[in-house]
């Protein structure tokens, strides 16, 4: 099983506020993510990035057609997020990429201030899929 919390936030969000966001969504949910997962857009966001290296978890930035091959399963739709980053949800849609084939949304995303963050799982996914690519790696 994986489980992936996707997350899509507001330009120059601090790590304090990603970090709050995915411990909420976790509590809510009742699941911890094994990593983290956001779109190409958001690969240059130092508070995403330690945020990561805060919480011991993997970063994959999930290429653009991934996101756009999964955005049909998203559970939510911002068409200020289908503006600017090509997804109906950055965070529904980067965890789904990330989480693989078989995935599926826990819930719908969370919003938490400027963050937003949802959590996908595959039940039959081998535990070292999904997630195997750190911020900075070339897939």
């Amino acid at each position: 099983m994986v489980t992936v919390a996707g997350i899509g936030c507001r330009r120059g969000t601090g790590s304090d506020a990603i970090i709050a966001a995915v411990r909420a969504a976790e509590h809510a949910l009742g699941m911890m993510a094994e990593c983290l997962a956001t779109a190409p857009l958001k690969a240059d966001e130092a508070g995403l990035v330690e945020a990561a290296k805060s919480l011991s978890l993997s970063l994959e930035i999930v290429s653009q057609e991934r996101l756009e091959a999964v955005a049909s399963k998203t559970m939510t739709f911002s068409q200020a997020s289908l503006d600017h980053a090509g997804s109906p949800s950055v965070s529904e849609a980067a965890a789904l990429a990330a989480a693989g084939e078989n995935a599926r949304l826990v819930a719908p995303r969370l919003v938490v201030g400027n963050v937003t963050v949802a959590i996908a799982t595959t039940d039959d996914a081998p535990r070292d899929s999904g997630c195997a690519i750190e911020h900075g790696e070339q897939q």
